[in-house]
């Protein structure tokens, strides 16, 4: 079976967003205000955003100064003080436009700007009217391309939009230290457990933890594209995606809900023309309480191949600071993976795809501070894995198991009383097994029990060792069972470097006598063949009990020496075997 190699695009690249139009008058003060920071020359914008009811300061507002073409020529998010300081590129003729998530957002009348002019503005901001919790979708609704303002969809967009206008500007500014995790993982296709996972760790000054292609490559050659190895990528959108012009005119919106998420108002996008060019359809989640937004999720529309319609998608969770900016702080694609089984019936071939695994791609901050450290967050809430290891025959705690999570590096030692507690996990579905050995010396091989770890939750799970003959209905189902009521274990290493030995044949033999004894019995030699699984392990279910067994294995040209061994009425006979010696 060959699996079809795919991989996610690890390169986001930047593209600048525009403005839309439709802001709100605003009051203007053309007095100068100070500034605790002061630039040497060129031209400066500088003043307050304040409340418009009471006075106060509007901490955490973006205003950005515009040209006379709409587009962006400088950003500050005010202080504590509601003040901003924005140094203008060149003379010219210049507006702001000022938006914090619950205010109204507000754009100055055109001024302009002479050589090295200081110029001073005050803007008064209302306390927005949008509840979003009073907000009722309808059975019946249209998709609607650029939602004009009045309606309930345009009112879900404009406070979406103003915190992906935010986080979009917070990433180009780069004015954050960031401790980040990089992941990839394999994933079980029907459970979704991690099969294995891989993980890098970085920190640094970062402009993006996330970046995205260019919207216009994005929704002309698609979001799934073939690769250069052979597979395909996939990428998903960032702010600046969403905000284009180009998304805003090939999208149509409209409201949802979720009986999950009661607390929340989605807001679902998906393409005003469905071609063979890949694209996106999801919704961004807002809180119906304070209008912040949540998250995105959104799915692919296309795929390669029929048997992998509808499996990949992406999950973005943003986080609101204390200062006003946003930030991405996890992300992931998953992407399916695809086999090929072939079948040959005599001269005749027969090729079919279908899904073997998911590859999940990610990313996610553990941590974050400004440059001046005025904000530090706190680490980013991870799972804990606690519970015990007992000795099902002995009837006691089993001390010194290594218990861990398969496919992972994250692992931790039983106590003597058998507890155990791994901490800092990822979110996510895995398998739990432990290690031991007196499994090695009962020739018990410890499936793994499935968990799900989710941040900032603490999970109990016990593990064992089973008592006598009761793994036998775990690795022998009762239809085997029925005649022999037992079975042969044990492992096949190799006697020189102790390494076990996957995809090994073993046979289990045994006489049986035939016929009456006045005429004379004929022996008759039966066997059962098994096969080792990854780890050298082997079980052969339903051979008879209280009879002498000769167990043997045959790797390539080389083959064990027998070992005999009897197994008992429901406790099975162990057999470990040796290649080379």
């Amino acid at each position: 079976m060959a699996a079809s190699s795919i991989r996610s695009s690890g390169r986001w690249l930047r593209a600048r967003c525009r403005s839309q139009p439709g802001w709100l008058a605003v009051l203007l003060t053309a007095s100068l205000l100070g500034s605790a920071v002061q630039p040497s020359q060129g031209q400066v914008v500088q003043g307050r955003v304040l409340d418009l009811e009471n006075g106060e300061p509007i901490e955490g507002t973006l205003v950005l100064l515009l040209n006379e073409a709409g587009e962006e020529a400088g950003g500050y998010l005010t202080n504590p003080s509601g003040r901003f300081l924005i140094s203008a590129p060149a003379p010219g003729t210049y507006t702001l436009r000022a938006e914090r998530i619950g205010y109204e957002t507000v754009t100055s009348d055109p001024f302009q700007l002479q050589a090295a002019d200081r110029f001073g503005i005050r803007l008064e901001a209302a306390k927005t009217a949008i509840e979003l919790e009073e907000i009722r979708v309808e059975g019946t609704q249209r998709c609607l391309v650029r939602p004009g303002e009045g309606l309930q969809v345009a009112s879900v967009w404009e406070e979406a939009r103003k915190a992906l206008t935010v986080q979009n500007w917070t990433e180009r500014e780069g004015s954050f230290r960031f401790e980040m995790a990089r992941y990839e993982r394999e994933l079980d296709e029907t459970e979704r457990t991690v099969r294995n996972e891989t993980r890098q760790h970085q920190s640094g000054v970062s402009s993006s933890p996330i970046r995205s292609l260019p919207a216009e490559d994005l929704l002309t050659e698609g979001f799934v594209r073939r690769s250069e190895e052979g597979g395909y990528d996939y990428f998903g959108p960032d702010a600046s995606v969403l905000l284009s012009d180009l998304f805003l005119d090939t999208h149509c919106f409209n409201l949802t809900l979720d009986r999950d998420r009661p607390q929340a108002v989605g807001l679902s996008f998906e393409p005003v023309s469905r071609g063979r060019m890949p694209d996106i359809t999801g919704t961004l989640w807002l809180d119906s309480e304070t209008s912040r937004l949540d998250n995105l999720e959104y799915t692919y529309t296309w795929a390669p191949w029929p048997e992998a319609y509808g499996i990949a998608h992406g999950e973005v969770d943003f986080e609101h600071l204390p200062t006003g900016a946003w930030i991405v702080r996890k992300w992931w694609i998953r992407m399916p993976v695809m086999g090929v089984d072939f079948t040959r019936s005599g001269s005749r071939g027969e090729s079919r795809v279908r899904l073997v695994g998911i590859k999940e791609v990610g990313g996610e901050i553990l941590r974050y501070s400004s440059l001046d450290r005025a904000v530090v967050s706190e680490d980013l809430q991870r799972g804990t894995l606690e519970g015990q290891v007992w000795d099902g025959i002995r009837q006691a705690p089993l001390a010194g198991a290594t218990v861990f999570l398969s496919g992972t590096s994250y692992s931790g030692e039983s106590d003597s009383d058998g507890g155990f507690s791994i901490s800092n996990l990822p979110e996510g579905a895995f398998t739990v097994a432990f290690t031991h050995p007196r499994l090695d010396s009962l020739a018990i091989y410890a499936q793994g029990m499935p968990v799900a770890i989710s941040p900032g939750v603490v999970t109990t799970v016990t593990l064992g060792i089973p008592a006598t003959g009761t793994h036998l209905a775990v690795t022998c189902d009762i239809q085997t069972l029925k005649d022999g009521n037992s079975a042969v274990v044990g492992f096949l290493r190799d006697a020189r470097t102790g390494e076990p030995i996957p995809g090994a044949g073993v046979t289990v033999s045994w006489s049986s006598y035939e016929g009456r004894l006045e005429s004379g019995l004929v022996e008759r030699i039966r066997e059962l063949q098994t096969t080792t699984d990854s780890t050298g392990h082997y079980t052969a279910c339903g051979v008879p009990p209280d009879i002498r067994l000769t167990v043997r294995a045959v790797v390539g040209e080389e083959r064990t020496d027998p070992v005999q061994v009897t197994a008992q009425k429901g406790a099975p006979a162990v057999a470990n075997l040796l290649i080379g010696g």
